[in-house]
């Protein structure tokens, strides 16, 4: 996600074409919105089952990053309309989900996000699905963030495979009957992709969302190699203390 924020400074510097990424992680990891307070995650949890924790350059609420995939876009922002920009991202992930016999749709309704972050579930991303994100059946698949920079939008998302997630409560400071409810809560609200198909894995699933951009938008994709010059900007930036968040 560094990389993500350094990539995003770079437009119209170093790079002038949008860019598409995905990753995984090892270990798992719980990340937060740029905004979001670090106090209400329970860091001796964390050490304990060897989660790390990190703070996303990007909006939104908490994630725990696994049995999931993440991705990431950059697109210069004179060209797109962020709202427009937010449907246009997903309409690949539609396409690749409903060939892999998962019906997907929009959310249609902009939520009241105010409301909904003075609920108990305010510290948790799949809480709430805004406008344009991907459902199934209703209930939240992919959760995502934006980001607007001088010459940039920055897009993450969290594109759910198992049921993983779910155990975000299990790292929060609240008492064991919030932490119940907020679980079932989650449970309720969310899907993940191995309820429909239990063969997909990360990789074969970014390989598909990829083929569908082409297909959709007509265009090519090629590979980038950070010259000496921005790998070392890079480094320093992944040292940059506004990300760091300490277990100790």
């Amino acid at each position: 996600m560094a990389t993500d924020h350094f990539l995003a400074h770079q437009m119209y510097k170093k790079l002038d074409k949008p860019l598409l990424r995905f990753y995984t992680w090892n270990p798992y990891c719980i990340s937060l919105g740029y905004h979001q307070n670090h106090h209400e995650i329970d860091k001796t949890a964390c050490w304990e089952r060897g989660i790390d924790i990190v703070r996303r350059p990007t909006g939104g609420r908490a994630i725990l990053h696994a049995e999931e995939l993440t991705y990431s876009i950059i697109y210069p922002i004179e060209k797109m309309k962020t709202n427009a920009f937010y449907r246009l991202v997903h309409l690949p992930f539609v396409e690749s989900l409903t060939n892999l016999g998962i019906p997907a749709e929009f959310e249609s309704v902009q939520p009241d996000f105010i409301k909904a972050y003075n609920t108990e579930c305010a510290p948790l991303c799949f809480a709430t699905s805004a406008k344009y994100e991907v459902e199934v059946e209703g209930k939240k698949l992919i959760g995502s963030a934006q980001r607007i920079y001088e010459k940039a939008i920055l897009q993450h998302g969290s594109l759910l495979i198992g049921p993983e997630h779910e155990n975000l409560v299990e790292f929060l400071k609240i008492s064991e009957r919030q932490r119940a409810r907020m679980k079932k809560y989650i449970r309720d609200h969310t899907s993940y992709i191995w309820q429909y198909n239990p063969n997909t894995r990360a990789l074969s699933l970014s390989e598909q969302i990829k083929a569908q951009f082409i297909k959709i938008f007509h265009i090519t994709f090629i590979n980038i190699d950070l010259n000496p010059s921005l790998r070392k900007a890079l480094e320093d930036q992944k040292r940059d203390e506004n990300f760091k968040i300490s277990l100790n």
